[in-house]
């Protein structure tokens, strides 16, 4: 026997994750920008950069508000 599920509860929209690592500023940025731009439903970005690094892109940039806390900013966020 296995088991069966008619579907889901929902609408589904597959996603992919990207996750940029990096040192600093995001090498071919506006290459990138142009693959994701438009296809905003079917991804999710994500950019992990070195302590204190800041990412600055513009508003329009899918990148826009995607960088994630190091473990060092975290932990000097939550000293009291």
């Amino acid at each position: 026997m296995v088991p069966f599920k008619n579907g889901y509860p929902f609408k589904r929209t597959p996603k992919v994750a990207f996750m940029f690592l990096t040192r600093g500023p995001l090498p071919m940025l506006p290459l990138w920008e142009r693959v994701f731009r438009g296809h905003d439903k079917y991804y999710s970005i994500y950019v992990h950069a070195l302590p204190g690094y800041k990412l600055i892109v513009s508003q329009g940039s899918p990148f826009y508000e995607r960088q994630i806390p190091s473990q060092g900013e975290m932990d000097s966020e939550l000293e009291y």
